[in-house]
């Protein structure tokens, strides 16, 4: 045969093979076709269904994190650890102070967002690390030092130091400060007003103090003490004239000092007023002594928010829960010291003047314990006193006593008056006389 009829032979068998070979390929390509698209499809599918997994997620995450941090916002808030106290310098928070745990703050409104890590203190520069507070109620903030003179002088902190609010650590400052002084070197302390508070810094922590030109009102040069005794209504009975006033006399009085905008000071602010850390403008003291008929002095007083001090002879009630309100301080007239007769000499004999150290102090220490309070002041009973009862008063830890006599004018002086010899002026129903008289007490 020859060679072409051989390669024509060869090319006439192996046509059903190439038939069948493009109808393999073809085959293969379908199936591939229809193997791979589906996975294709599933596999977007499948990317679509964890992209939106993944991004619901990051968007559940990114919710969970501004609610966390919502969860600590709050116009007022209360810190919940000691931490920094930050200053924002360009778009860094730089330390600057601390502030302590459990110390409330009043925050500036603000947007939450995804990336706030740190809210603002209202009225300040510094800024708290969100998760540091805690919401809490709206701050009680005490503003009667608003009623305090300012001294014109001023303390210059040193460049770190601490402020404490009723001797507990609310901030430690790194740099130096200047404020007005409220109140004045007060057992180590200088007072100062910050974020609307009365707060104190020890003077170990003060630099150097400088006059200023803070005010231009003048502290009052003296300051009456009133001595009263029972108040009583028409429904009571009141049988002793040199101690007893009617409601409607008190009344008048009491409307008098609110109306002419008269400060009623408490013992404490007596005493630094009186030691020359204190300035007043316009006040006066009102002093309750005994315990017996209180429910109308309790009435008026608080019917026109005035302060006072009652003095009570603790033997003489088994419950002094009927004194009991914010405009009546408690202190002591002794336990069962408040007899008169007795002795010899002073005002009325009182039992004080003879009584022993020993007895004197162990009758105080009873007072003081059956009161439940610090003691700050006593008045002595029948004003009837001597040196070695001021001695036993200061051994117990009084700061203070009260003297007088009836008809005297009742008025002390800072830096002069000796706080264990304060006069007072009693009054009662028959020696007001007129209400113009009683008005020229003050």
């Amino acid at each position: 045969m020859k060679n072409s009829d051989i390669e024509l032979l060869d090319e006439t068998m192996t046509m059903p093979l190439k038939k069948n070979n493009k109808k393999k390929k073809k085959l293969r390509k379908w199936t591939y076709f229809l193997i791979i698209i589906p996975l294709i499809i599933g596999g977007l599918v499948a990317y679509k269904i964890i992209s939106d997994k993944k991004e619901e997620e990051r968007l559940l995450k990114e919710k969970e994190t501004i609610e966390k941090i919502k969860s600590h916002y709050n116009q007022y808030v209360k810190t919940n650890v000691k931490t920094n106290l930050l200053i924002k310098n360009s778009d860094k928070y730089e330390e600057s102070g601390s502030v302590y745990s459990d110390v409330s703050l009043e925050l500036d409104d603000i947007e939450i967002k995804l990336d706030t890590k740190y809210f603002k203190i209202k009225n300040s520069d510094y800024y708290i690390e969100f998760s540091t507070v805690d919401k809490s109620d709206e701050l009680k903030k005490d503003n009667r030092y608003k009623e305090y003179i300012p001294f014109n002088e001023n303390i210059i902190t040193k460049d770190e130091f601490t402020m404490y609010l009723d001797d507990k650590e609310i901030y430690t400052f790194k740099k130096s400060m200047e404020f007005p002084i409220i109140i004045k070197n007060y057992e180590g302390k200088y007072y100062v007003e910050y974020d609307d508070m009365l707060v104190s810094i020890k003077k170990e922590d003060v630099e150097k103090t400088e006059k200023h030109e803070n005010t231009t009102k003048k502290n009052q040069a003296k300051i009456t003490t009133l001595a009263y005794h029972k108040v009583y209504d028409t429904d009571e009975k009141c049988t002793d004239p040199y101690i007893c006033i009617k409601k409607a006399s008190f009344d008048q009085e009491m409307k008098y000092l609110k109306d002419n905008n008269y400060m009623t000071l408490t013992m404490d602010e007596l005493y630094m007023y009186l030691k020359g850390n204190l300035q007043v403008e316009k006040a006066v003291v009102l002093t309750f002594d005994d315990g017996y008929l209180t429910k109308s002095m309790i009435e008026v007083m608080e019917k026109y928010d005035l302060l006072g001090t009652l003095f009570i002879i603790t033997s003489s009630f088994n419950d002094y829960s009927k004194f009991k309100s914010d405009n009546i301080f408690i202190q002591s007239h002794t336990d069962n010291l408040h007899r008169n007769y007795v002795c010899s000499g002073g005002s009325q004999g009182g039992a004080i003047l003879c009584a022993s150290e020993k007895a004197i102090k162990e009758d105080l220490e009873k007072s003081i314990e059956k009161l439940g309070t610090n003691p700050v002041a006593l008045a002595f009973p029948f004003y009837d006193y001597n040196d070695k009862a001021i001695k036993v008063l200061k051994e117990v830890g009084f700061k203070m006593s009260f003297i007088g006599r009836a008809g005297q004018m009742g008025r002390a002086t800072p830096n002069k008056t000796d706080v264990y010899k304060i006069p007072r002026m009693t009054v009662w129903e028959q020696s007001i006389m007129s209400f113009n008289k009683w008005k020229s007490y003050l």
